[in-house]
């Protein structure tokens, strides 16, 4: 399966993330105190057996670790001894040390040396399919009654969102074996970014429908929308890796998901007909030059230099997409991209499809003396970045208020879609101009919005994602007028995707790409089905069908 976040420069992944990671959950800690009160941390850590109880006498307790944030560290700190671990030991009583760290992009290849081993450590950061492997030989712990005493209602509450689906992927037979940093899945939503400035030097209106999206692209591309003599622009921009996931639901195409028949049966949608009406159009629109025409060869750097150079109007991202083109505004601040929900081709609503995000699996190996340790260290990590203690001591174990220091905890998670709910707080504050009830996070957010309102074009792209008209409000809008299919397959690969899936999505790709090009027909869609399901695709549908039923 393909991951949603494909393009995404570093830089904007660091930033996206450290906006979501940044959440406060706006709690009221004004009078919490490091010592001696009854409140927050302190009352948790009293309770006998508590959430963040220390042991006495400490324990030890054996990790692993990437080196991602190390540029994050208070100078003379290392991944070994830094305010976090220094932390667990003093206010827990768990000494944490690490077998080994290495670079994030070796993560995944030493653990799979270590677990061939045989000698785990004690506390396991795995992905999903690491995860199943450890689960199969019966080499984890189970959490189920751990979690349940030990887990504060923070953390719980984060587990809680979305009808618990961050928790499924790592339940066996009604048994917890792992936790896992859960981001919800409200940012992977899909969205269409349209040059407004565009729209409004054209006389055309807000988009209400697919077609009116087809009519605004063919109007960007004939009608000179830059105003400068030239047919030099194209409505749709597009690269080679096909970002056109937000066009095709336009025709109900859900392309990167899994979803249920009408006989219950969990099917592809890769593979069903409402893709082939999507290409269709697409194929057309390429024809009469409202696409790229050099897409296919282009990829996602190299077609957003020709956005931001003011050849295109219409972009297919989620809900990081101004952090793209944010530069453009510093060079004319008439410029102004404004986000829209998918739009329907027909009397039917078009819905974003939706992905869980897990950012890790944590695990506890079979034997370890103290399984609730996991739970007692997401509790730590979940109360001084967003428990009521954040307020005093946040900055502390971060790189500052919004930094990103967090990455240094043996073990994170993230408040579940809390950018959506910072958006709210933002919405009303700007309107009421009363920031007093905002969280931190949302008063960040606030500050920088009135910031680029004052004239500091830096900060446009704040705007663009938490201000009135923004990414989030579109997550917003789905999320209240119940517009999201999520992916019913949210577990670890199966076997024949293992060995197949990368064989499968290089045929999509290629026949996709010839039909919009036009050197195949587009009824060769069918072909492509035919054979998609020949070369392991049914074996996958299987298997996944059995997955899905069996959790």
């Amino acid at each position: 399966m393909r991951n949603k976040t494909r393009g995404l420069p570093a830089l904007a992944t660091a930033i996206v993330l450290s906006l979501v990671l940044s959440a406060c959950s706006g709690n009221n800690a004004a009078n919490n105190k490091a010592t001696g009160d009854s409140s927050g941390a302190n009352a948790l850590a009293e309770t006998e057996n508590g959430p963040l109880t220390k042991y006495d006498p400490p324990i030890k307790l054996r990790s692993t670790m990437n080196e991602t944030g190390k540029e994050t560290l208070a100078q003379g700190d290392t991944h070994s001894n830094n305010v976090w671990t220094r932390g667990y030991e003093e206010e827990l009583g768990i000494k944490v040390s690490y077998d080994w760290i290495v670079a994030d992009a070796n993560y995944n290849d030493k653990m799979n040396v270590t677990m061939a081993s045989g000698d785990l450590p004690d506390l396991l950061k795995v992905s999903t399919v690491q995860f199943e492997q450890l689960y199969k030989a019966g080499m984890l712990e189970d959490l189920t009654e751990v979690y349940d005493k030990y887990a504060s209602d923070l953390v719980k509450e984060y587990y809680s969102e979305e009808d618990g689906a961050g928790l499924k992927p790592v339940t066996k037979d009604d048994k917890l074996y792992a936790m896992v940093s859960f981001g919800g899945s409200l940012d992977s939503s899909d969205m269409i970014w349209i040059r407004k400035d565009w729209m409004d030097k054209l006389g055309l209106s807000e988009p209400q429908s697919m077609q009116d999206i087809i009519q605004i692209a063919e109007d960007f591309t004939f009608k000179d929308p830059d105003g400068n003599g030239k047919q030099d622009t194209y409505g749709i921009s597009l690269n080679k890796d096909l970002p056109i996931n937000a066009f095709l639901l336009g025709y109900h195409g859900y392309l990167e998901t899994w979803t249920q028949n009408a006989q219950g049966e969990i099917v592809n949608g890769t593979t069903q007909p409402e893709v082939k009406n999507g290409l269709a159009e697409l194929q057309r629109l390429y024809k009469e030059g409202v696409i790229d025409p050099e897409f296919g060869v282009k990829d996602f750097a190299k077609a957003m230099e020709d956005v931001n150079a003011g050849k295109s109007g219409i972009l297919f991202l989620p809900q990081w997409a101004p952090f793209q083109v944010k530069d453009m505004i510093k060079k004319d601040k008439n410029v102004n991209w404004v986000p829209y929900p998918v739009q329907s081709i027909d009397d039917q609503p078009a819905k974003t499809q939706n992905h869980l995000g897990l950012g890790g699996v944590f695990a506890i190996r079979k034997g370890y003396e103290h399984p609730e340790a996991l739970i007692k260290l997401l509790n730590f990590q979940a109360e001084k970045m967003f428990g009521e203690s954040a307020k005093t001591e946040r900055a502390k174990y971060l790189n500052g208020d919004t930094g990103l220091g967090f990455q240094n905890a043996v073990v994170a998670n993230l408040p579940p879609n809390k950018n959506v709910k910072a958006q709210d707080e933002v919405e009303i504050a700007l309107e009421t101009k009363d920031t007093s009830k905002m969280g931190l996070e949302a008063k960040l957010f606030y500050d920088d919005i009135m910031a680029y309102r004052g004239g500091d074009l830096d900060k446009w792209h704040m705007e663009r994602i938490f201000g009135p008209l923004s990414s989030q409000s579109v997550i917003k809008h789905y999320r209240d007028k119940d517009l999201i299919v999520m992916n019913e397959f949210i577990y670890a690969p199966t076997k024949t995707m293992n060995s197949k899936q990368a064989t499968l999505d290089k045929l999509r790709a290629e026949t996709f790409v010839k039909i919009i090009y036009g050197s195949l027909p587009v009824d060769d869609f069918d072909k492509f089905v035919t054979n998609w399901k020949k070369l392991g695709g049914d074996q996958i549908t299987q298997e996944v069908n059995e997955v899905v039923k069996g959790n």
